[in-house]
């Protein structure tokens, strides 16, 4: 599912893209899948399980990852993170946990430059309230994802806590 999202005046000839897209080879997206322990933790969300290529194109930037997938809560938790820090300084910089991909985040007033290492070099703009409507919308999808596939995990109570809510079924 992609999330299209408003831009700003100042850039409204493009919009934000995004939608985590769950890897075929990661079993854990399967009905039939089942963990090795009852009750799922964060290392498990963050490191191993759920894993989602991603399209990102923010105003013309393409930071889609499509290589090794990443879990999709660790990439939803690391956006959360930055823009929790980005209320109180104007730079912050995140790594996603599984492929060590580093973000970096620099706050002007209203705008917010993000610069990747993976794909290498891109930069991309976008303002302050895309980047919160991006964090809510990851989440969101994430969570949406897992108990879609995986309806038992809507009681998780680390994904509940941590991550969000699951969708009124």
């Amino acid at each position: 599912m992609s999330y299209y999202i408003d831009a700003p005046p100042d850039m409204e000839d493009q919009m934000i893209d995004f939608a985590f897209e769950p890897r075929q080879d990661d079993d854990s997206w399967s009905p039939d899948w089942h963990p090795d322990h009852p009750t799922l933790n964060g290392s498990d969300f963050c490191l191993q399980y759920f894993k989602a290529d991603r399209r990102l194109i923010i105003h013309g930037a393409d930071l889609s990852v499509r290589l090794l997938g990443e879990p999709v809560v660790d990439f939803a938790l690391m956006l959360d993170y930055a823009t929790r820090e980005l209320m109180d300084q104007n730079s912050v910089s995140a790594e996603a946990s599984l492929t060590q991909h580093l973000y970096s985040f620099l706050r002007e007033e209203q705008v917010v430059t993000l610069t990747t290492t993976w794909p290498p070099g891109t930069v991309a703009r976008l303002s302050w309230s895309e980047l919160q409507e991006l964090t809510e919308r990851a989440k969101d999808e994430a969570v949406r994802l897992i108990t879609t596939a995986h309806p038992e995990l809507r009681h998780n109570t680390w994904l509940r806590q941590t991550v969000g809510q699951p969708p009124a079924a």
